[in-house]
């Protein structure tokens, strides 16, 4: 009987192995270009129902609190928007920036559908960003730091509008083209001024929070 559990758990982590790899390769295929941003044309992708399941506690590692200004950069089409919005409440503040007007034009349309009046969108560079100089709380990027061209310059922009002592978080998904090793995502963020914080998760999702110093 152990034998036979034994050779199932590998056939499952197998077939596993084989769809999580398989799957990668195809959304490498898909994109035009490795280290650009996810097209408006592939955003039903990043918003599965199933995808959203596994990603739940992102948003919690991203430590967000109520009444901060919170700076989402790359929210695609909004699968962490809305609830990242409730998260601040009514007296805080969401910003959310994307260079792909498609992406805003989703994330408006879900924003609406929720009734919420605390999010500002805008559709602009993460080399420059529509925000004051030291007046956001907080910044979370979910799979999209390696999607920038130059990171470490994102990255010195998001360091400009944080407060002092502002929390950077960054999440990345093994299933993305682009995904970065975790030694990499720390370089960037060095590189640009910040300091490490925390960390969660593993291999397949992790999370960097960085603080401002």
């Amino acid at each position: 009987m152990k034998e036979v559990i034994k050779i199932l758990a590998w056939t499952f982590a197998g077939v596993a192995l084989f769809w999580l790899v398989g799957l990668k390769l195809l959304l490498k295929f898909m994109k035009s270009e490795v280290n650009t941003p996810c097209p408006a044309s592939l955003s039903w992708l990043v918003d599965l129902p199933i995808r959203r399941r596994y990603m739940r506690p992102v948003l919690d590692r991203v430590g967000i609190r109520p009444g901060e200004t919170v700076l989402e950069l790359g929210p695609g089409p909004g699968a962490f928007t809305v609830d990242a919005a409730r998260r601040v409440g009514p007296q805080g503040k969401l910003i959310a920036v994307d260079i792909q007007p498609e992406m805003i034009a989703r994330v408006d349309a879900k924003v609406r559908q929720a009734g919420l009046d605390n999010v500002e969108t805008h559709v602009a560079s993460a080399y420059e960003l529509p925000v004051e100089e030291a007046s956001v709380d907080r910044t979370f990027l979910v799979t999209v730091l390696p999607e920038i061209p130059d990171p470490v310059r994102g990255l010195r922009e998001i360091y400009r509008v944080l407060k002092p002592g502002g929390i950077l978080s960054t999440t990345e998904e093994f299933l993305d083209p682009d995904y970065p090793r975790r030694k990499t995502t720390i370089a960037w963020a060095k590189e640009a001024g910040f300091e490490e914080d925390k960390c969660y998760g593993s291999w397949f999702i992790y999370t960097f929070n960085f603080r401002k110093v």
